[in-house]
């Protein structure tokens, strides 16, 4: 499993990280890396409440956003 844990890490050495953040109370969520695909689930550690994510469409929205 260790082996794992740093096959994984070495992985994301030069990806970018983003934070999601909490739809409800806006608290950062979940760390997301450029190669992240699909759906996540969180919990928010400051609500309590249970989210799940698309990761793909959140980055375009993201990318929309700032182009404006």
């Amino acid at each position: 499993m260790q082996e794992k844990i740093r096959k994984a890490r070495s992985a994301i050495v030069n990806q970018k990280m983003r934070m999601v953040k909490c739809p409800y109370c806006g608290h950062n969520a979940i760390a997301v890396f450029e190669d992240s695909r699909g759906h996540i689930q969180a919990k928010c550690k400051a609500c309590g409440r249970e989210t799940v994510f698309d990761v793909i469409n959140m980055r375009r929205l993201l990318l929309r956003l700032h182009r404006r």
